[in-house]
């Protein structure tokens, strides 16, 4: 008599678990779905802000010194975009030799531009690679970092904090092994 009150009493445990585990998992859906609405849950942490809409560097009409044309593509890039290289974007190039150093063993797979738009001046003393863009299709002024493919991903401000750019370039260099 016993084991069948034992019995009993599990089948109604078994049911219990039955109807209390479907029912937990729809709450704790919901209240997912509730927190992420509320831009508390799911938030990136990237310091950069993303390029919407998103954005191929094929598409911006490139030029290298030579007049050739850049896709981007191949390396990792960050670029420091300005429609003429003043006091502000030469200070983001020199913060760039920094990134580098941050970079360490890392640093072989980023390459750094300079993005003018129009025939700028030169900037011969720097030690970066310098592109020139269609009037019709500039860059605002900034730092971006391109991926391999060619996209544009992250666009920060021109006085941005190298450190914040580092971390968000580091997290990307360690999920992929391209570029």
């Amino acid at each position: 008599m016993a084991d069948r009150e034992i019995a009993k009493k599990n089948r109604w445990q078994v049911v219990i678990m039955a109807v209390a585990l479907p029912l937990l998992a729809l709450f704790g859906v919901y209240s997912l779905i509730y927190l992420a609405g509320q831009d508390t849950l799911l938030q990136t942490t990237n310091a950069g802000e993303f390029v919407d809409p998103p954005l191929m560097a094929r598409d911006l009409g490139l030029s290298d010194a030579e007049g050739r044309p850049v896709d981007g593509s191949d390396a990792w890039w960050v670029w420091v975009a300005a429609d003429d290289c003043a006091a502000a974007c030469r200070q983001a190039i020199g913060a760039l030799g920094r990134l580098k150093d941050q970079l360490a063993e890392d640093a072989g797979r980023v390459r750094f531009a300079v993005v003018v738009a129009g025939p700028g001046a030169a900037l011969d003393s720097m030690v970066v690679e310098q592109f020139r863009s269609a009037d019709e299709q500039r860059l605002d002024d900034g730092i971006y970092i391109v991926d391999p493919p060619g996209n544009v991903v992250l666009r920060y401000p021109m006085e941005a904090d190298v450190d914040a750019v580092a971390e968000d370039l580091i997290s990307m260099l360690k999920v992929t092994r391209s570029g």
